[in-house]
């Protein structure tokens, strides 16, 4: 649609452009919000392709809750409460509950990190726990996939059930969040974390794939070996509320919440655009650049070739990530970076490459106080300005709009 006036999410409020002629797209709007602890309690009375969480644990059992991190939108302390709740219906003493956050390779929380996240109650009365991927004492090796990935996690879930808790948004090279990442690399070593991502740089790891995608195959397998009993995925709309939630088998269950994501966030574009303004929804998924790289990759789906993607990020935390920020600010251009993260794959170098990729065939203008300019984008204080830079690259062109290019996928130029 045609308008003159658009607010975008930026970090904790948004950013309003003024006097913009631009198609906007955004997911479809649900009219009304389910229920969010009956979808959570109904999705755990009716598990996808599991058996009842009563017929699976009793009271003699230990059970590990793998939840998201602080750069994760997803409402933990509305889905933990109604786990715990179910758990201990079934007889479960709550010293046999572990929660451990699925860091990754992400840094440690803090406490009122732990707080927000999962709420006071559950914190003050159970044992809450940051996975290390670099604490070598704290984790197990469980062998190989099939694929050569080490799998090493985190020994604290070790003969324990284990419950993975996330929502499912898009990504750029697993395909999709959720599922098995809750494992890998949710709770895993640093080094089986490199070599699964390594396989970004194959075919088929990308945007929008499951079947045929390397990492996501990798990821599934190495959850098997670990032995991810059961997970509770939800899928969000853009204020983070619940609209579905699907609990059960790591695979099974995953797959629903990812129909269910697609049947509301796939959107026709219908075609490229000279110009895309793109948000990745604001705060947390664009708490550094790290995570609101992945609006990038959206956006890049809907642009010309050497057109301009104007990224809104606040970017509070900045770049997020000591290595993506050496290559970021580093004298390298986009060619440059390719062709050395392709023989020096490391991760943190990956998002670096990933941006890379985009740099090397569009311009990009990133609006944030909180990072530095790059070779590889233009930082840039306002949107006015940003547009106006635009306007120089491509002229006065047809432009885009994707307030929540995070959340989104365009399903035609996929």
């Amino acid at each position: 649609m045609l308008g003159i006036k658009f607010s975008i999410p930026y970090g904790d409020s948004h950013i309003v452009i003024e006097r913009l002629r631009a198609t906007v797209i955004t997911p479809k709007q649900v009219l009304k919000t389910p229920n969010e602890v009956i979808s959570i309690s109904e999705s755990l009375s009716n598990p996808i392709g599991a058996s009842y969480l009563s017929d699976v644990v009793d009271v003699a059992s230990k059970v590990s809750l793998i939840v998201s991190d602080v750069t994760r939108p997803c409402p933990s302390n509305k889905i933990v409460p109604i786990v715990i709740s179910k758990l201990l219906a079934c007889g479960i003493r709550k010293e046999n509950i572990t929660i451990i956050f699925a860091t990754g390779i992400h840094r440690p929380h803090t406490k009122d990190e732990w707080i927000k996240i999962l709420g006071s109650e559950v914190v003050n009365n159970f044992k809450v726990l940051d996975h290390d991927c670099r604490d070598i004492s704290s984790l197990t090796y469980m062998g190989r996939t099939s694929r050569g990935t080490p799998v090493e996690v985190n020994s604290s879930v070790l003969n324990s059930f284990k419950i993975g808790i996330a929502n499912v948004d898009p990504h750029y090279f697993a395909g999709y969040s959720g599922g098995g990442k809750s494992v890998m690399p949710g709770i895993s070593s640093y080094r089986s974390v490199r070599e699964n991502h390594k396989m970004m740089l194959l075919p088929g790891a990308e945007l929008g794939r499951i079947d045929g995608n390397p990492v996501r195959e990798d990821i599934e397998e190495a959850a098997s070996i670990v032995g991810l009993d059961y997970i509770v995925n939800v899928v969000l709309n853009e204020r983070k509320e619940i609209l579905g939630s699907f609990s059960g088998h790591f695979i099974k269950a995953h797959r629903e919440a990812v129909k269910m994501f697609n049947d509301l966030y796939g959107v026709t574009v219908g075609r490229k655009y000279d110009t895309v303004i793109a948000s990745p929804g604001g705060y947390p998924k664009d708490i550094n650049l790290y995570q609101a790289h992945k609006a990038l990759e959206v956006a890049f789906k809907c642009v010309k070739p050497n057109g301009v993607i104007v990224l809104l990020a606040e970017c509070r935390e900045g770049v997020g990530e000591g290595k993506t920020e050496e290559l970021l600010y580093s004298n390298m251009d986009a060619e440059d970076i390719i062709n050395f993260i392709k023989e020096n794959f490391d991760l943190g170098y990956h998002k670096a490459y990933a941006i890379a990729r985009i740099a090397a065939k569009s311009n990009v203008f990133i609006v944030s106080n909180k990072i530095r300019e790059s070779k590889l984008y233009k930082k840039v204080g306002d949107i006015d300005t940003a547009i106006k830079y635009a306007y120089e690259v491509v002229g006065d062109g047809d432009t885009l709009v994707l307030p929540y290019a995070s959340s989104m996928i365009p399903k035609d130029l996929i």
